[in-house]
Parts: C-alpha cells; sequence; structure tokens
C-alpha cells in the first residue's frame, strides 16, 4: 500500500482523527454516542462522532475495513438504535497518496498540500506509513497501533502543521521527517524505535520502550526504557522536565577521542538511572537524581577543544565527581554552587580557568584501619585542595575522617 496521509479540514486535535467510513443515515431515534461499536459487512465499526437532526444525519465511525455501499448498522455495544439504515457511506480522512492536508484559513494557505487522494475506506494496517501532519489524539480502542507512522511538518516555515502525537500505543517505528518541530508526549506509549531524520524530537511525556535517536534531544517528560542516542557533531541533549533514564544516553557523535555536542539540564528534576556520556564538548548540570559517577569531559589525547562544563546551583550527589579538561584548545570550568558528598576530582591544564564560587564539599577523605585503645592517628590535610579556586573562597570544604573498626576499638584513641 502506498504511503497514508492525514489529512483534518482545521488541524484540529481530536479523536475523530481515526475516522474512515462517515454513514449517512435517517430514522435514528437514539444518537449513538462516541464509543459505541456497530458491524455491517464483518467489519466492527466504532463510533467516534454523530450529527443528528430530526432522526437524519451522519455517523462517523472507524474499522479495520470497508463498509457496504448501503445497509444496515447493527448495534454491539454502547449507546444508540438496535440498528441504523443507512443510505450512502463516504470513506474520509485516510488517504493513499498524496493525500489532503488544508489549515485554518482554508485550502488556499497551501495548495501545494490541498490534493485529493483516494479514500482507503479503513484504518490503515502494518503495511501502511501513516504521515501526521497536525496535532492527533490516538483513541484508547485502537492498541496497539499497528503500522509505522511518520511525523511530518507541513508548511513549517509558517510554523503550521507541526505534526504533535499525544497518545496512543504503537508497535511499528516512529519516523520524524526533516523540518519543523514535530513532538510526542502525553500517554503515549512507544513499543517501537523514535527516529530523527533531520528533524528535532521533542518529548514531553509518555512511556519509550524502544530506542530514541535524533540530532537534537529535548526532552521535559517520560520514561525511557532503551538508549535515548543523539547522533551529530551539532547535537544538543536539552533537559527541562523530570525525565526517567532507566537505559542510557548515547552520545553517538563522538568517538573516544574527541568530544561533540553539548548535554545541559535546564530546569525539572530528571532521573539518571544510568550514566551520562563523557565524550560531549559541554555540560551544563543542574538538580536532578545522579545515581552513576559522573565523568565530564575526555583526557586523552590532550590535543583538541577543551571541555565546558558548568555546575549550577540546585545540583547534589553523593556520586563521585570527575570533570576532565586537559585539552590543549582551551575550555573551563565553573561550579556556583551545588553539594559534593563524594569525591570530586579535577583534572585540568594549568591554563584552563576554573571558577570555584559556590558549593558544599564534603568527601570522604581517609579511611584508617582498626585503631586500638590508646593509640594515635594523625590526619593528613594534604587531600584538602590548593587550587585557587578554594583559595579564592569558593564554596565550604569539609573533608570527613572515616574511622574503621569496632567501638571498642576506637575508646581512648587520639585524633590530631
Amino acid at each position: 500500500m502506498a504511503n497514508v496521509y492525514f489529512g483534518d479540514t482545521f488541524g484540529v486535535a481530536d479523536n475523530n482523527w481515526n475516522t474512515s467510513i462517515q454513514f449517512t443515515v435517517s430514522a435514528v431515534t437514539v444518537t449513538p454516542t462516541a464509543g459505541a461499536t456497530y458491524t455491517n459487512n464483518g467489519i466492527t465499526f466504532t463510533v467516534t462522532s454523530a450529527s443528528i437532526a430530526a432522526g437524519s444525519g451522519t455517523i462517523n465511525a472507524g474499522g479495520s475495513g470497508t463498509a457496504a455501499a448501503a445497509g444496515v448498522l447493527t448495534k454491539v455495544t454502547g449507546t444508540g438504535d438496535a440498528t441504523i439504515a443507512f443510505s450512502a457511506k463516504a470513506d474520509v480522512n485516510w488517504f493513499s497518496t498524496p493525500g489532503s492536508v488544508c489549515c485554518a484559513c482554508g485550502c488556499t494557505c497551501y495548495p501545494g498540500f490541498n490534493v485529493p487522494g483516494t479514500p482507503l475506506g479503513r484504518l490503515p494496517t502494518t503495511a501502511d506509513t501513516v504521515i501526521v501532519g497536525n496535532t492527533i489524539n490516538i483513541p484508547s480502542y485502537i492498541t496497539p497501533w499497528p503500522s509505522a507512522l511518520t511525523v511530518a511538518s507541513v508548511g513549517y516555515d509558517t510554523g503550521t502543521y507541526n505534526g504533535v502525537i499525544t497518545a496512543g500505543t504503537f508497535s511499528g517505528v516512529m519516523t520524524f521527517a526533516p523540518g519543523g518541530s514535530p513532538s510526542v508526549g502525553g500517554t503515549i506509549v512507544c513499543n517501537g524505535a523514535l527516529i530523527s531524520t533531520g528533524a528535532d524530537i521533542s518529548i514531553s511525556g509518555g512511556t519509550f520502550n524502544s530506542s530514541v535517536t535524533a540530532e537534537t534531544v529535548r526532552v521535559s517528560g517520560g520514561t525511557f526504557a532503551a538508549a535515548v542516542t543523539v547522533n551529530s557533531i551539532f547535537s544538543q541533549f536539552v533537559i527541562t522536565g523530570s525525565p526517567i533514564f532507566n537505559g542510557t544516553i548515547v552520545n553517538s557523535a563522538a568517538t573516544l577521542t574527541q568530544m561533540r555536542g553539548s548535554f545541559t539540564v535546564e530546569s525539572g528534576t530528571p532521573v539518571f538511572n544510568c550514566a551520562i556520556p563523557s565524550n560531549f564538548f559541554a555540560y551544563t548540570l543542574r538538580q536532578g537524581v545522579y545515581d552513576r559517577a559522573l565523568v565530564l569531559g575526555l583526557t586523552a589525547p590532550t590535543s583538541g577543544t577543551g571541555c565546558n562544563i558548568t555546575i549550577a546551583s540546585g545540583f547534589s550527589t553523593s556520586q563521585n565527581v570527575t570533570m576532565n579538561c586537559k585539552r590543549t584548545g582551551q575550555g573551563f570550568i565553573n561550579i556556583f554552587g551545588g553539594v559534593f558528598t563524594g569525591l570530586l576530582t579535577i583534572n585540568k591544564l594549568s591554563t584552563v580557568p576554573l571558577s570555584i564560587v559556590g558549593g558544599s564539599y564534603s568527601p570522604p577523605a581517609v579511611t584508617t584501619p582498626a585503631i586500638k585503645s590508646g593509640s594515635n592517628m594523625t590526619f593528613s590535610f594534604a587531600a584538602v585542595p590548593t587550587d585557587p579556586g578554594f583559595a579564592g573562597g569558593g564554596g565550604t570544604f569539609n573533608p570527613t575522617v572515616l574511622l574503621s573498626g569496632t567501638t571498642n576499638d576506637m575508646l581512648g584513641s587520639g585524633l590530631q
């Protein structure tokens, strides 16, 4: 089957987008409500809307196949007459190539996109590729959505028809076409991969059980079970909400010897149940839940652009944090705040500026062996950083001495 395009005359987001049949009916006494199911021609149709006046009008319904040219709808479930006679039916909304898309100002806005197609008279199957050109919701009774899906932008130069999907369960691959800013979110469940072919991916919520790949990934919500990958030298991984990453985060644009792209936590409280890659060029970290050690930036080789690392106030972790800025190309490390209760290690060239203007640092500095009663232990202050960033008065450094052994071992010991 050729590609299938979705066309909604006014670009309204509603649950009627799946309608494939419009029945012309008469002698209706009880208007069927959305969700009611009727059969005809061996196909079950789910009502999405009805427009009835004085017993006559139209009923929109979607099914997995087409209806007879005229006949009787027989109710299976829901509210409505037990049988409803229809004198005609029209296949609407689903079109084979090239499709039909209009906008709120009429079909004169983008005449190149207003090309009538051939109605399918049914919902797409796994053999179809559905192209979405505006905001849609998927009714819960279409679960899972069977076909592959392309989320496109039509007339994206004016910001019109950015494809948006806010609900539904999808088993096939969802592809984001170049241009515009298509997005997904809400209660969407993606069991297939999300792939960008040149567009950004904006994700505001949902469950993603397979991989997500794009040049730029902007995330404000959602739970991710598999890899989320950025794959361009200009890649951006931007977080503005509270997503949960249970899979992996990958920067495939950079190799083991180079750094590309940026990783930014702008707001929210993301949860990272995975490591953050060390091969981004720039990092900006704020509040969040970081359950793995953080290694920011590469150390080898020493040639190449240096890493830019910014830690903002609100950042907090008990994990060890390593900041690497040892490339000959200029980079910087700025720490404006945060709470570090793990070990903070800063590897940088002497020419790389380091600014520490806030934060609290309480790493475990020394762990002693068991100490017998009456013995003494001397703590070495060599562990206290001598970097000018601390010497300049930035932050509070409180190293912790950890004594190992039993309570009796510690009695009578002296600490100098």
